[in-house]
């Protein structure tokens, strides 16, 4: 796509070293007759299948706008046709390696005309397409071999090739962000796995040169990545995974280490990360829930942790990104889990970045669990900070203020561990409301407001509200034994002071609404 604007670097896309190689360009490359490559390739394990019969005979439009100004540069990694690789990979039908050479070789003949609607960012050669085609693409070289045709197996070979060339000029120098670390993983795994070619040892030096990089300035002191979002903290250490596993000496480096702990230290009982800024919800493999409570200084995150209840405190920047951030406009909110369900839940990441409530649901102040001071818009400049954070056997104590409004916020949240509730306060000099959001409805219950089913929360606020102000919104709502977390709805609980002063106490119960301790505002703070 032509535009004056780039995102990335001014494009750098060679005519025949990258775009159209030339078949002598691959098989001086490859040293001689393409068969010796046909089975050279390392078998790739745990492919999924499902839907490979549903795009056999399928026609696709690879230049349709139709897909979504994002979405079209997802459609181009090419992930939706790997369940034709792994359908093969089962059966050995020959069907599903004839309808991916179809599918692929078509996509080959188009791919210099589909355009974009991101201005600047082409959509075949641009960082995350290179890296994940590279993926997919030397997957399925690996699987089918032979059953492909010749000129099928060049243009997949020369994909591959014209992509690393690519990617090693485009990342020739250290830049922030998922999009360079993913991808210089996925250029060191292809000069590992293509270590023949003449040009593998200095894709492999440029691609260790910025992983090192980023191990230690895109990956914080804690192990969170950069951006503060598990779901691409995970994209972006399952590509280390993948470049560890050529090169084992990454797999010792304590930031790989610590980008596990990570996820441990957010990691609810019920098996998952809440979906935190644009994340997903994750499922993290292989790790464990951390013990105790704890702080992620450095990524911005206080966790409390019982043998029951799991709370994460968002204090952290707002991030930039290539692109468009993937923070969110707020700060020091929390989300609450108990029993393996979410009981105070957020909006978390959307479907896709077309949703046309990204901006003014799922990135915005109300859909998260903070003050919404009405009229104000929230700033990116936010100076988020812990003032305390302090845990003992009887409670844990988070203390923090924001600038993201004109004026200063405050909150406290303390966690009376010992009886299993939570008490917030929340000082603003500004007209603003307290929101909390559940997976039910909100009904009136006495001095409080209750979750319509449990496990649910009962809300009880000290200080009345002026208004009560209800809602609702899509958020993924994780099931721990299915292990997936489809859209639902969560309700939003507002409650309106025009004094900014605000003292709740937050009651979980599985079926019934519990009895409030005696003495439960002890905890609120007097500030």
């Amino acid at each position: 796509m032509s535009s004056s604007i780039s995102v990335e670097k001014a494009p750098h896309v060679h005519p025949t070293r990258m775009r159209h190689i030339p078949d002598d360009d691959l098989f001086a490359a490859l040293g001689g007759d393409s068969r010796a490559w046909r089975r050279r390739l390392p078998f790739p394990a745990g492919l999924p299948a499902a839907g490979a019969d549903a795009l056999l005979g399928v026609e696709v439009d690879f230049l349709d706008k139709g897909h979504g100004r994002s979405r079209l540069y997802g459609f181009h990694y090419l992930r939706w046709m790997t369940p034709l690789v792994a359908a093969y990979a089962e059966s050995g039908d020959q069907r599903y390696a004839d309808e991916w050479e179809r599918l692929f070789r078509q996509w080959y003949a188009g791919r210099d005309l589909v355009e974009g609607d991101w201005p600047g960012l082409d959509v075949v050669w641009y960082s995350l397409g290179v890296c994940a085609r590279s993926m997919y693409v030397t997957q399925a070289l690996a699987v089918l071999g032979e059953a492909v045709g010749e000129e099928c197996w060049k243009e997949m070979m020369k994909t591959v090739l014209g992509g690393a060339r690519w990617a090693a000029e485009e990342h020739d120098e250290f830049r922030h962000g998922n999009w360079q670390f993913a991808t210089v993983c996925e250029l060191l795994h292809t000069a590992r796995v293509f270590e023949e070619l003449p040009e593998a040892e200095g894709w492999a030096q440029i691609a260790k040169a910025r992983i090192h990089e980023h191990l230690e300035r895109d990956v914080r002191a804690d192990g969170g990545h950069h951006e503060r979002s598990p779901g691409y903290h995970g994209m972006c250490l399952d590509a280390l995974k993948r470049a560890a596993a050529v090169e084992p000496e990454l797999a010792a480096h304590p930031r790989y280490l610590a980008m596990h702990d990570w996820l441990a230290a957010l990691m609810t009982s019920g098996g998952w990360v809440p979906h935190l800024q644009d994340s997903g919800i994750v499922w993290p493999e292989g790790v464990e829930p951390a013990e105790g409570s704890l702080n992620l200084e450095a990524s911005g995150y206080a966790v409390f942790r019982s043998d029951t209840f799991h709370t994460v405190i968002n204090y952290g920047p707002y991030v930039g990104h290539e692109l468009e951030p993937h923070s969110h406009h707020a700060a020091l909110d929390f989300v609450i889990s108990g029993w393996g369900v979410p009981l105070a839940w957020e909006a978390g990441g959307p479907p896709s970045y077309d949703d046309p409530g990204y901006y003014d649901w799922y990135q915005a102040t109300r859909a998260h669990n903070t003050l919404l001071v009405p009229g104000h818009d929230y700033t990116e400049d936010r100076r988020a900070a812990c003032d305390l954070f302090s845990t003992t056997r009887e409670l844990d104590v988070f203390k923090g203020h924001h600038h993201g409004y004109p004026s200063r916020h405050d909150r406290t949240i303390v966690f009376v561990r010992d009886q299993g509730y939570w008490v917030i306060t929340d000082r603003i000099e500004a007209e603003a409301i307290w929101q909390v959001h559940g997976l039910s409805p909100w009904v009136r219950h006495g001095d409080g407001y209750v979750s319509e089913r449990g496990p649910g929360l009962l809300v009880v606020p000290l200080e009345p509200p002026e208004q009560v102000v209800l809602g609702n919104g899509p958020a993924r709502i994780p099931d721990p034994v299915t292990r997936t977390a489809e859209y639902g709805e969560i309700h939003s609980l507002g409650l309106r002071r025009s004094d900014g002063r605000f003292t709740v106490g937050l009651f979980p119960f599985t079926d019934e609404p519990p009895t409030i301790p005696d003495g439960w505002t002890v905890h609120a703070d007097r500030r």
